[in-house]
């Protein structure tokens, strides 16, 4: 073999030993052993939901959410009528819980919740780790209108889906009425005022992400209503527990 044919083979045999060792004899990128790093499952739960167009989306299990404070209880009803404690939709499982009012018709307010959450009910048909471990919870802050028969048809697209069973539970809550609100809404720092000469209510959009335990990880605003977002969050309270201890979904 000429000297040149010679060294370029062994130039090739390098380069490919290189590759190798960092992308895996697949081609696939080898883990980069960074510190929270885990093993990677099918797909991560943020790929549940369509792309969007700006925004990188932070790999879970690579960051920490501490604990901000326990999620408040109260006196709520569901969709149906029947009495509950707010406490029983907020431990257990990971919840998404959201404030809004059924007749908001400010697109950046509660029509913007809803979508969000939509989208992550939609998305879950396809992460069984979603409908096992977390849910989604609408609380209205306008009881004297959304009673619960007012919550079932504003509900209706959920509540009716035939493929419900498949999807992340979602619970529809008001309370009985504005003095059972109150101290939830304090609690919770969502603060709420009439509109003057308006039927529409004066809000600030939140949605808080609430662990097993009943703490309160993150609360999100208008800005970052991205629901990958809050997917690889909820992705990272389930590595932290153990749920995901591997990507199987």
């Amino acid at each position: 073999m000429p000297v040149f044919a010679a060294i370029v083979v062994i130039l090739l045999g390098l380069l490919l030993a290189a590759f190798t060792s960092s992308h895996g004899p697949t081609g696939e990128p080898r883990p980069t052993g960074e510190p929270h790093a885990h093993p990677l499952h099918a797909r991560p739960l943020a790929a549940l939901v369509p792309a969007q167009e700006q925004g990188e989306v932070p790999t879970a299990g690579t960051y920490a959410l501490p604990p901000i404070k326990h999620a408040g209880d109260g006196r709520v009803v569901d969709h149906t009528g029947r009495a509950h404690r707010l406490a029983q939709f907020t431990s257990g499982r990971i919840t998404l819980l959201s404030f809004i009012f059924a007749n908001c018709s400010d697109p950046s307010g509660c029509p913007l919740a809803m979508g969000t959450l939509f989208e992550i009910y939609h998305g879950s048909e396809n992460s069984k780790a979603l409908v096992d471990s977390a849910r989604l919870v609408t609380l209205s802050f306008d009881p004297e209108r959304d009673t619960p028969e007012a919550l079932a048809s504003y509900a209706h697209a959920a509540i009716a889906d035939p493929d419900a069973k498949r999807k992340v539970p979602w619970l529809f809550l008001t309370t009985p009425s504005k003095a059972d609100l109150k101290p939830i809404l304090e609690h919770y720092g969502q603060p709420v005022a009439p509109r003057y000469g308006s039927d529409q209510l004066n809000h600030l959009l939140r949605l808080y992400l609430i662990d097993r335990q009943g703490q309160i990880r993150n609360i999100y605003g208008l800005g970052q209503l991205d629901p990958r977002f809050l997917l690889a969050d909820i992705e990272t309270l389930l590595l932290e527990d153990g749920t995901l201890g591997s990507r199987s979904q």
